[in-house]
């Protein structure tokens, strides 16, 4: 179309657009005046906003929608004559696909819808009238999504060009409600997290009561930032800040580890879109240090087929090129398996699907793990028997990674194997030792990591004890992801469950769950049966700032300044000692969770009973235990509500909240003991603390 057969509002904008890309206000687009937001004569504002609505760096006209509390609304009903036309449009960059259709722009329930459905596929609806196209969105570009109404036909339209249409008269003058960013009748996910909002980036957001088509008039001069911007969290005293996380939402069993090309990734069950259990995609970061995280856009999102309500956990093909994950597809009635591979960036990409449905004789099939015999490939999945009476391995086999065919439960020896079903499953060589681990559920009960160290034959796993081991000492590190290293060690990397806030504090919040900092694992000095941890070097030497360090057989009081620390403790005496930790000490002393270890009789205890927030998925106090010793050795980090670290080489883990600023400080107390106390408390860099992402 040539410039001179433009009306002439429309060659107006396009060339202020080729002077500059963000020219005076029009009228009909969404700005911020003031303290509010405006288009054309509504007002509009945030009347349900947990996380405020932020201006994108280098658009007058951008804003950051976080997928789940700051849409925009009109207060009062907003009246359209359709018979005058109607014409809506936008730039928009997705963080995420949306759990339901959300809108862009949304006018009645009955009315006007412009939008985007859970698989990323345009839709317009005016009335009765619907045009949609199979056209599957980016996730993490700019795309311009825009609809009209001329009176005779509505049409969709993709970056300028018309995607859809249907011919038919508008709807009649009608009264609804005004919303840009969430489709209010989406409902809400619980009761409480709210449905149909748009998680991305959104500008020049247009509505008109007229017919001219909104057109795309120059691309955003910049690309979308999805970060988590600070004023989003800087009041959340709990939200960790070093360790690996996504900008907002629900984050779950990390997976698929792995080091390539000077980069680690790490993938993990995420719903970007708010802080709840739906819609799963992969998350995406990496690290060349595995300190220093950088968020990449969604890894692996659900299609339209076998996937299409969400994409689980998986792992990697050993030795396959080009790269590939197998993982769990889930259609809403049954689970299938399917094959993606991977870019040069990470990113990954259906190409096959392996197996369409879940064996009718069993329940369910998660989370694919695959292991190189001698004659091929070994895949295990997690399942149980369809009426819930005992948990297993199933396995598929194939020779060359392309072609899988079902093998049946895999043989695990004697191996004792509680559950309902299995979840998780991983068979892997640690210090050339074999190890069974998985995490079996049970109903009513929190979940909880097992293992079982033995010999493998590429057919048959022999256990050396029957009964499994608990991974962690209290049953709240769990689902770890673990891979080689370059330099050999075994990586893990875990989760650290929210079992405490209940889902409206989640809600207020944002975020749920989070991924445990990275350590080596491996089995305790002296016990080759038994499995432990240490803080990855690289994680550890990054704590080198030096806080309060010495001695001490009284109780103390150590400030940490409300950043990321570590302390190093160790409780030295005859007969073993008993300390207390004091953990997020208020100004009164009162601590807000009470770690008490004691070596004479390995007894571990987590007492949320005095604290300002208490479990609603545990008891307020949780007990584990620890071998009997004659002394503790303690490693905690602790990074907002986190606490990770290790007794005598035990993984240990607990998410302790706050709930208000200024509530950070450490009580050690050692009692029962004539021995030495000695502590370091150690922080990272002033400057590196200052500019860790929220």
């Amino acid at each position: 179309m040539r410039v001179t057969e433009r009306p002439p509002h429309l060659l107006a904008a396009a060339l202020c657009a080729a002077v500059l890309w963000s020219c005076a206000a029009r009228a009909d687009v969404l700005e911020r005046r003031d303290d509010a937001f405006a288009i054309g004569d509504l007002e509009l504002s945030t009347p349900y906003a947990m996380r405020p609505l932020v201006a994108q760096p280098g658009l007058d006209r951008g804003f950051r929608f976080d997928g789940s509390s700051n849409w925009l609304e009109a207060p009062d009903g907003v009246r359209l004559d359709p018979a005058s036309g109607v014409a809506v449009g936008a730039w928009v960059a997705m963080a995420s696909p949306p759990g339901d259709t959300a809108a862009v722009v949304y006018h009645g329930a009955e009315g006007l819808l412009l939008g985007v459905n859970r698989w990323r596929q345009p839709v317009i609806r005016f009335g009765n009238l619907r045009a949609a196209s199979d056209e599957i969105l980016p996730v993490g570009r700019w795309v311009h999504l825009a609809g009209d109404h001329d009176g005779t036909t509505l049409r969709l339209r993709v970056d300028g060009a018309v995607v859809a249409e249907v011919a038919g008269a508008p709807p009649a003058p009608y009264d609804g409600l005004f919303a840009i960013g969430r489709a209010l009748d989406a409902g809400f996910q619980q009761g409480t997290h709210p449905l149909g909002a748009i998680n991305g980036v959104m500008a020049d957001v247009t509505f008109r009561r007229s017919a001219d088509p909104v057109e795309p008039e120059g691309r955003p001069p910049v690309e979308p930032d999805f970060a988590a911007p600070k004023v989003w969290y800087e009041d959340d005293p709990d939200r960790p800040r070093l360790l690996p996380l996504g900008a907002t939402g629900w984050a779950n069993e990390p997976h698929a580890l792995t080091f390539r090309d000077g980069l680690w990734h790490l993938y993990y069950q995420a719903n970007p879109n708010g802080a709840y259990w739906r819609d799963i995609v992969w998350g995406h970061l990496v690290s060349k240090d595995l300190v220093d995280w950088e968020r990449r856009r969604p890894a692996l999102m659900p299609g339209t087929g076998f996937d299409r309500r969400g994409v689980w956990v998986g792992n990697w093909i050993p030795g396959r090129e080009p790269p590939a994950v197998v993982y769990t597809g889930v259609n809403g009635q049954w689970a299938g398996i399917g094959l993606a591979e991977a870019g040069d960036d990470g990113s990954l990409r259906l190409v096959r699907v392996l197996d369409h449905d879940t064996p009718r004789e069993y329940q369910d099939m998660r989370d694919p793990w695959v292991v190189r015999t001698e004659d091929g490939l070994l895949m295990l999945i997690g399942a149980g028997r369809r009426e819930g009476s005992g948990a297993f391995v199933y396995s598929y086999r194939s020779a060359d990674g392309e072609t899988w065919e079902r093998s049946g439960r895999f043989d695990t020896g004697a191996a004792r194997m509680p559950g309902q079903y299995w979840e998780l499953p991983m068979l892997l060589q640690i210090e050339g030792r074999w190890v069974l681990m998985g995490t079996p559920v049970f109903e009513d009960a929190p979940a909880r990591t097992l293992y079982w160290v033995g010999a493998f034959d590429g057919t048959r796993f022999t256990p050396d004890d029957p009964e499994p081991k608990q991974l962690d000492v209290l049953a709240t590190y769990r689902a770890p992801t673990i891979a080689e290293g370059p330099d050999g060690q075994a990586v893990a990397i875990g989760i650290v469950a929210d079992e405490i806030r209940d889902e409206q504090e989640r809600h207020e919040a944002g975020w749920v769950h989070a991924l445990s900092p990275p350590t080596r694992i491996g089995f305790c000095a002296g016990d080759a049966a038994t499995l432990c941890h240490a803080f990855e070097p690289a994680f550890a030497a990054a704590f080198d700032r030096p806080i309060d360090t010495g001695g001490s057989a009284a109780p103390i009081e150590l400030e940490t300044g409300g950043t990321p620390v570590m302390l190093r403790a160790r409780l030295a005496a005859a007969d073993g000692g008993l300390l207390r930790v004091g953990l997020r000490v208020d100004e009164d002393g009162e601590p807000a969770a009470e770690l008490t270890i004691d070596a004479r009789t390995g007894e571990v205890r987590l007492d949320y009973s005095t604290g300002p927030i208490r479990p609603i998925g545990r008891e307020a106090v949780i007990e584990g235990t620890v071998p009997p010793a004659s002394a503790i050795d303690l490693e905690l980090m602790i990074d907002g509500a986190v606490v990770f670290g290790t007794i005598n080489g035990r993984a240990v883990a607990m998410l302790v909240f706050a709930g208000t600023q200024d509530r950070d400080a450490l009580l050690l107390s050692p009692e029962g003991s004539e021995g030495s106390l000695e502590y370091e408390l150690s922080g990272l860099d002033e400057a590196r603390a200052a500019d860790l992402p929220r």
